[in-house]
């Protein structure tokens, strides 16, 4: 396998009972990559995951992988927590940091990073969900992985705390660290990963480059108009229906929808325009392929 392959699914097919649950998965995660897998509950992310670090074995096909692989190189963050609620943050990290063979010395600093510092003595029982959350993504960081992966990781996670995950992943992902995530959740995806993979009903439906992928799909872009009230839109919109794919008038906002390559375009006469009063530019994003990809039959 070349050495900067990661991983590669070859023909994979997984059975639960009578059930086939993945179906032909045929991917490359390469080094330094950072990917989502991303669909519907039930989809087969989890199953994804959990043939990669192991726990399953695929009923068909091969997953190939470097030497990462259960080692302390490789750490995994799952979605439903297994913690000991009679011990204590910090003496739960203490028994991971054995059980990984690492020295217990950047705990209280991995606790500081993940902002559960105050309440490293207290016990895991006294937790909230979103301090569990944060709780076991410390532990996944004890071994300083080269692979991380996370499971649902925004699960139970209120705002703030979703914040600090995706700075502490962002700044992971600028290290070159080889990050693997999946979720349903896809606020601030872009600011994570540069890669995804499209889940469907245990089939991959589309993967890659984010910025790629939403060129390849032709996703528009919207303009949110503010005109003054009871200025006529009709004018505005014969003067850029060359360059729209649609548009909507509510009131005295005017969306138009279009493709990235008319943006300039569409500036230069919108700017122009005494009536309009503010401008909203919204570029296609990875939660518009989603959509798109989802929503067909």
């Amino acid at each position: 396998m070349p050495k900067n392959i990661l991983i590669d699914y070859k023909n994979v097919d997984f059975f639960y009972k009578q059930t086939q649950v993945l179906f032909d998965i045929n991917l490359t995660i390469n080094k330094g990559q950072s990917v989502a897998i991303v669909g519907h509950n039930g989809a087969g992310k989890t199953t994804l995951i959990k043939l990669l670090i192991g726990v399953l074995q695929p009923s068909s096909g091969a997953i190939n992988s470097i030497e990462y692989v259960q080692t302390n190189k490789l750490s995994f963050m799952p979605e439903h927590n297994a913690l000991y609620s009679h011990l204590s943050g910090i003496e739960l990290m203490r028994y991971f940091a054995k059980l990984k063979g690492v020295e217990p010395s950047n705990i209280n600093e991995i606790l500081k990073l993940v902002e559960i510092d105050f309440a490293a003595h207290k016990k895991i029982s006294q937790y909230s969900k979103g301090m569990k959350q944060r709780l076991m993504l410390a532990q996944a960081l004890l071994s300083d992985p080269e692979i991380l992966i996370l499971d649902e990781p925004y699960s139970g996670l209120d705002p703030n705390s979703k914040r600090l995950f995706s700075r502490i992943l962002q700044n992971l992902s600028v290290e070159n660290k080889s990050i693997i995530l999946s979720s349903h959740t896809l606020e601030g995806l872009s600011d994570i990963v540069d890669n995804v993979i499209f889940i469907k009903k245990g089939r991959v439906t589309l993967s890659g480059k984010i910025k790629t992928i939403i060129k390849n799909l032709g996703l528009n872009d919207k303009m949110q108009l503010t005109l003054d009230k009871g200025v006529s839109a009709d004018e505005i919109i014969k003067s850029v229906q060359s360059l729209i794919t649609s548009h909507t008038l509510l009131n005295n906002e005017l969306i138009l929808l279009y493709k990235t390559i008319n943006n300039i375009a569409l500036l230069k006469i919108i700017v122009n325009i005494t009536s309009v009063q503010d401008i909203v530019i919204t570029k296609a994003n990875v939660n518009d392929a989603y959509y798109h990809i989802y929503n067909k039959s």
